[in-house]
């Protein structure tokens, strides 16, 4: 009898075995994951077509979306992205952003959001929050090639605050010695060092773009320079440390020379 009960539980363990390898997969099928919520405002023309609307929400990825409409006027012109919803999702809830409500005019930072938490044209912040982008940073957002590390990098610079005067200049001094010291150790061969310098250069570079005045002669002639340093480092950044340090130390001379001349105006800022 002991015999005839191990035989049956051996065959009840092959035939459940059998079972799942005969397709019924629920068992072996890992459990597909939440989108994330997507909430969007729409004008209330687009009411009656509502249906249509989700759908094609649903299709570019952007499922899970909850559609509500304003009785009058037009919703706000911002987005708002968990820190991560991948780069795909995104620029398609820029694209249907700006079919639907015309335009993107406004960001809200990540922080403020579930990590795949999406709205467009939310009523629910103020101003404290919300940082205006003109039509040149909404194009990089959309970039294609953007992988989703990239899109947040530059979300998240493009939702922090600027710098006062004081840590502009700490950032200029930082940077020009990040400069020099990718280019001696350049010299030296160590081509890890120069990508390392390189990238603190493009940090630094970002950080003072950011927060130039507008109208300041002095910004606008530092302008030009700083992103030169940022293209060169980002010809380095591309190259890597495996290559030889000479094909790096090329680019991230070009880097220093843009470097030292946009520190050169920098000095003349005033508060």
């Amino acid at each position: 009898m002991l015999i005839s009960l191990k035989f049956l539980r051996t065959l009840c363990v092959f035939g459940f075995l059998a079972l799942l390898s005969a397709g019924l997969g629920w068992a072996t099928e890992p459990m597909a994951t939440s989108p994330g919520r997507v909430e969007v405002t729409l004008a209330n023309e687009y009411r009656k077509d509502v249906e249509g609307i989700k759908k094609e929400f649903e299709q570019a990825g952007l499922g899970n979306v909850h559609v509500q409409f304003l009785r009058k006027g037009q919703p706000p012109p911002n987005v708002g992205m968990g820190r991560e919803v991948s780069a795909e999702r995104a620029r398609a809830a820029i694209r249907l952003a700006l079919k639907y409500n015309r335009a993107v005019k406004i960001l809200l930072p990540a922080y403020l959001f579930p990590p795949h938490f999406i709205t467009i044209a939310s009523s629910n912040f103020d101003d404290t929050v919300e940082f205006p982008i003109d039509e040149e940073a909404l194009r990089q957002l959309q970039a294609p090639t953007l992988t989703t590390e990239q899109f947040h990098e530059l979300y998240r610079r493009l939702t922090t605050p600027p710098i006062s005067l004081k840590d502009m200049q700490e950032h200029v001094k930082a940077m020009v010695k990040d400069a020099e010291d990718m280019v001696a150790h350049g010299g030296m061969g160590d081509a890890t060092a120069i990508v390392h310098h390189c990238h603190e250069v493009v940090k630094h570079a970002e950080a003072i773009l950011k927060s130039l005045p507008p109208a300041d002669t002095h910004g606008k002639a530092a302008t030009p320079h700083l992103q030169e340093a940022i293209r060169q480092c980002q010809r380095v950044a591309t190259l890597g440390d495996k290559v030889d340090p000479g094909v790096t130390l090329n680019p991230a001379t070009k880097a220093r020379t843009a470097v030292r001349e946009a520190a050169k105006h920098l000095s003349s800022l005033k508060p």
